[in-house]
């Protein structure tokens, strides 16, 4: 059967940890920074020898979270938020390593199964004051493809197993997740600092941008080819190639 889900090249994925840690190095608790190359380490071991038929989970685990340093007040512009707070940030992709037709190589891997990254924000008295997940569907998820979701709490308003609201998100890796969390915590910092021209950021963007473009390019084809009905469902039912990035 031929692939199913998304397609990345390791390469990238490898590069764009890398990229993270120095775009966020003074955003990041370095106490935490450690699980970034612990995630990069082992996907470099799925693509040397991970499993070619079975997936394998590549995560940052929520039992150790990457970390923001903290939010003095800065999650609204000039500092004028009453909350001090921080980032905690894990997620879990299932992958598989190809090496076929071609895909040979062991080059790319498949997005094959749970593609999730959960950021949890917490005040420093440790109470959680915003908790959500930005997630990748399989051809069988309902909602659109790339979603966001608050279902991690276990009282309401968004009590845990009830799936709905699943909000349209914009296609996010787990580390363009976690720069959207900086960018929410650290309004007018994070806005002077990814607006640099840093070789650090002409690599973030290197990566960033043409995935956007290629994504927005895909959403505005598939509008201009369906001619009758609602056009939000369009959008909602639709599934990308596997090769959409690749």
């Amino acid at each position: 059967m031929p692939p199913r889900g998304l397609i990345f090249a390791f390469a990238d994925v490898a590069r764009e940890c890398e990229a993270l840690r120095g775009i966020a190095s003074g955003f990041i608790d370095m106490n935490t920074a450690y699980v970034l190359d612990q995630a990069a380490d082992f996907l470099k071991r799925i693509q040397r020898s991970g499993s070619t038929t079975t997936t394998t989970r590549w995560s940052i685990p929520v039992e150790q979270p990457l970390c923001t340093v903290w939010s003095e007040g800065e999650s609204q512009r000039d500092k004028k938020s009453g909350f001090h707070a921080r980032a905690e940030f894990s997620f879990c992709w299932e992958i598989r390593a190809l090496d076929e037709v071609q895909w040979a190589g062991r080059r790319h891997f498949l997005l094959d199964g749970l593609a999730s990254s959960v950021t949890r924000i917490v005040s420093k008295e440790g109470a959680t004051l915003a908790c959500w997940s930005t997630d990748v569907g399989d051809h069988q998820s309902p909602g659109t493809h790339f979603h966001a979701q608050f279902n991690h709490f276990d009282a309401p308003p968004f009590p845990k197993g009830f799936d709905v609201p699943r909000l349209p998100a914009l296609p996010m890796s787990p580390f363009l997740a976690f720069e959207y969390a900086i960018g929410e915590l650290f309004q007018d910092r994070w806005a002077k600092h990814a607006a640099s021209d840093s070789h650090d950021m002409q690599q973030w963007r290197g990566i960033q941008a043409p995935r956007l473009e290629k994504f927005f390019e895909w959403q505005t084809q598939q509008m201009r080819e369906q001619r009758t009905g609602s056009p939000w469902m369009t959008l909602k039912l639709l599934k990308p190639a596997p090769n959409l990035w690749v």
